[in-house]
């Protein structure tokens, strides 16, 4: 009789076992979204490094890439992760920099993604885009660290203030770009990237600043002729997951996906960086010349392009503790 229980018990835990084993893998599908169009260098990446590696994962995840701007507007994808209808999007933070004040903080930071990660910025700013955007950030790439240049059709004046004299020249902008274009005395003027080649065909704006790598895809070397080095900010981009939606996946999946967002922000940037050695190739081939400031007059651009962004900033309310935050992304040198 002991001995038949005891088979019983045995044959039950072994039917739970094959039953458990049995048990398909909960499978979950994310609606995803950039704010550049695919044919961006940093898209291609998104795609090379990410989206595609992503498709043999064995945890049930699907990732259903919805488009690109020409989709969901730019301005209003952050919006739609806030409420849900889209899961993830891969954008600038200064594109949604209006919704909340520390999105206007990356691409200002000097300090590496580990220094970063290391001395607690990251969780504030975890924090930040939990409160404020429903957000949980995946990743943060800076692409090839400090990687801006400014664009002009015209031979720009130089100044041992500001570094250039833009005074009475409509540039295209964004919020991230505007505090400096206003202080070399530039009109900023904010134009979708899918809209700069019209603007530009039209004469409605002189120039742009914008990240090493697709102009010569947009055909904007056509009218563009000087690009001013040094180059400055960090080319910032973040992948943001819904918290609502985070917190409803499984933890392996979120595991799996944490895991192939850190190896994107180690691989995603050898991609961006082949790309933007092939853009530069055909930019100068197209004549365009690189202009390389020096001595005051490219202190004064530095100085400029830094300062009156982070003054603009210190006037904002955050919800952490901003001086601290500020402190750990970004050291005076």
């Amino acid at each position: 009789m002991l001995e038949r229980t005891r088979l019983t018990l045995l044959g039950g835990a072994m039917a739970i076992a094959v039953a458990v084993t049995a048990m398909p893998v909960q499978s979950a599908t994310l609606k995803v979204s950039a704010c550049f169009p695919r044919n961006h260098d940093y898209v291609e990446a998104f795609f090379d490094a990410f989206l595609t590696p992503l498709k043999s994962n064995k945890v049930g995840l699907k990732m259903h890439y919805l488009g690109g701007p020409e989709v969901t507007p730019r301005k209003k994808q952050a919006p739609a992760l806030k409420r849900g209808l889209i899961d993830v999007i891969y954008c600038p933070a200064a594109y949604y920099g209006g919704l909340f004040s520390e999105a206007r903080l990356p691409g200002l930071q000097n300090q590496s993604l580990e220094e970063i990660r290391a001395n607690g910025a990251y969780d504030m700013m975890q924090e930040a885009w939990g409160k404020n955007l429903n957000a949980h950030i995946l990743s943060w790439n800076f692409f090839h660290g400090q990687k801006f240049f400014v664009y002009t059709r015209f031979k720009p004046k130089y100044s041992e203030t500001t570094g250039l004299d833009l005074a009475g020249i409509k540039m295209r902008s964004t919020g991230l770009y505007q505090p400096f274009l206003k202080a070399m005395g530039a009109t900023p003027i904010n134009i979708s990237p899918g809209d700069v080649y019209s603007a530009l065909e039209r004469g409605l704006v002189g120039g742009l600043a914008w990240p090493w790598g697709s102009v010569a895809k947009y055909g904007w070397q056509r009218f563009l002729k000087y690009r001013i080095e040094p180059d400055f900010y960090g080319a910032t981009m973040l992948m943001l997951v819904n918290k609502k939606k985070w917190m409803s996946l499984s933890q392996p999946q979120r595991d799996t996906l944490t895991a192939s967002a850190r190896s994107y922000e180690k691989n995603a940037d050898a991609i961006v960086s082949t790309k933007g050695h092939v853009d530069d190739k055909k930019l100068k081939e197209a004549g365009m010349e690189f202009i390389k400031l020096e001595g005051k007059v490219k202190a004064a651009y530095i100085k400029t392009i830094y300062e009156a962004k982070w003054a603009q900033n210190d006037k904002l309310k955050y919800s952490v503790d901003y001086k601290k935050l500020k402190s750990k992304l970004f050291q005076p040198k």
